[in-house]
């Protein structure tokens, strides 16, 4: 009788402890109601002016510092792209704030930066748009805007505007979106002229890294080679 107590008992505890026991010990924990959503949509012109100083840089609401700004070290798209060392609160114009190399022009160059004010801007031999992002080549080294996948899943790429902004003068750029070194898309523009580009959808790896590459079509002239580079990046459904 006594054992029959004494193991009904330990059943009670047995239950008491279970019953005290958090079910996230028990079971997958959920997502808190205080743990943020994923971030879904990356705009770098947003992006940009939001942290103008900061290189990489993450999403206007913060996050991983997924953007990053880049040069060249010729005109090989190989995937040898170091960050641009300098940053200018005030490149060229109020408003204009831009990372940018060491090679001299009418700015230092090549440069990317952000017109973070609602309207035009003159650079050089241009105009910005208000609220652009905008990007400069040098003779031979191009600006690489970088953005580095902080998770494996489907992005899907869009242009809100790809258009040379430098003045009537030059000879153009062309534009490439390689992932990694394998080129994705690619468009030659000419003097103030601008195109649409079909969105992209693929499938990327955690760390994989996008590239947006302008480059000049002459080494002449750069300083009419701005580019006013409007890019979104959406998140594939999870």
């Amino acid at each position: 009788m006594r054992a029959f107590l004494a193991r009904g008992a330990a059943i009670a505890v047995a239950m008491v402890l279970v019953a005290a026991t958090p079910a996230s010990s028990l079971t997958t924990r959920a997502r808190s109601a205080t743990e943020p959503e994923p971030l879904m949509r990356w705009k770098l012109a947003l992006d940009l002016r939001t942290h103008p100083n900061l290189n990489p840089f993450p999403s206007y609401l913060g996050g991983d510092p997924v953007w990053s700004l880049r040069e060249s070290q010729s005109l090989q798209r190989n995937g040898d792209y170091g960050l641009l060392p300098s940053y200018s609160p005030t490149f060229g114009a109020d408003g204009l704030k831009a990372w940018h190399g060491t090679a001299a022009n009418c700015v230092k160059v090549p440069a990317i930066g952000a017109n973070t004010i609602d309207k035009p801007a003159p650079l050089c031999a241009g105009q910005v748009p208000g609220d652009a992002a905008f990007v400069i080549p040098a003779p031979t080294r191009a600006p690489v805007v970088g953005w580095t996948s902080p998770f494996a899943g489907t992005v899907t790429i869009s242009h809100d505007a790809i258009a040379e902004v430098g003045g009537f003068c030059g000879a153009g750029v062309s534009y490439y979106v390689d992932l990694g070194t394998t080129q994705l898309t690619a468009t030659r523009l000419t003097n103030n002229g601008g195109t649409d580009l079909p969105s992209i959808t693929l499938t990327v790896r955690e760390g994989q890294t996008l590239y947006f590459i302008v480059e000049p079509n002459s080494a002449a002239n750069v300083s009419c080679d701005i580019t006013q580079l409007q890019v979104t990046i959406d998140r594939g459904e999870t």
